[in-house]
């Protein structure tokens, strides 16, 4: 299994994909990735440094404020551990807590474990936060990914607040909020663990000011 890139539709010109969602090993990955989002759905890359952190995901839904700290801390220790690089972080913490909280809201809870690894590649954050979900959890994201890469990421942002005021949920609120707010481009990835649950991963790449820093590591 491979990592598979999403972004909101562009504005003007609505560009045809041939990603498939159910499927990802036969992308056509030069004909349909453009070229900076490669380093996307790379696997291996050059980092600077790495934060790793394991959460049970039953902790961080009772004790929900919790979301909020660890990506507070995140952001705090990224800033002042780089002062030559100019992080946004508002940005960052906003971004954490959405991918955390998402995580925290939809896996399988029973001894179920979120997995937050952070990546300085010194032009950007590498985020990634993995967590278990069901198989029907599965079937609604991706056709919430389905929605986004073929809709108006305005109007489906507008409809989820919509819905979440009242009272009916939506998910991939937080998710449309990063494409909409921040223009960000995520990446996700599903492992079969087996036959009642999947490890999806949602990945993406912060934008920071390079640094200075000489130390760089092969991962």
């Amino acid at each position: 299994m491979s990592f598979v890139s999403f972004s909101a539709p562009a504005p003007t010109l609505r560009e045809k994909t041939n990603f498939p969602l159910s499927s990802k090993d036969t992308i056509d990955h030069n004909a349909t990735v453009k070229s900076e989002d490669k380093s996307l759905l790379e696997g291996s890359v050059l980092y600077h440094s790495h934060l790793s952190i394991s959460l049970s995901a039953i902790d961080m839904t009772f004790y929900w404020k919790r979301c909020d700290v660890l990506s507070n801390f995140i952001s705090q220790f990224y800033f002042h551990s780089y002062e030559s690089k100019h992080l946004d972080k508002n940005a960052i913490s906003t971004i954490i807590n959405e991918l955390v909280e998402n995580a925290a809201k939809y896996s399988d809870k029973e001894n179920s474990k979120i997995f937050v690894e952070i990546k300085d590649l010194g032009t950007s954050l590498r985020v990634e936060v993995k967590n278990r979900v069901s198989p029907w959890i599965k079937a609604i994201f991706e056709n919430k990914i389905q929605m986004i890469q073929s809709g108006n990421i305005d109007q489906l942002y507008f409809e989820a607040l919509e819905s979440r005021n009242h009272g009916t949920g939506n998910m991939g609120i937080g998710l449309l909020m990063l494409l909409k707010d921040y223009q960000l481009k995520l990446a996700y990835e599903f492992t079969k663990m087996d036959d009642s649950s999947f490890d999806v991963t949602i990945r993406v790449h912060i934008p920071a000011e390079p640094g200075s820093s000489d130390l760089i590591f092969q991962n």
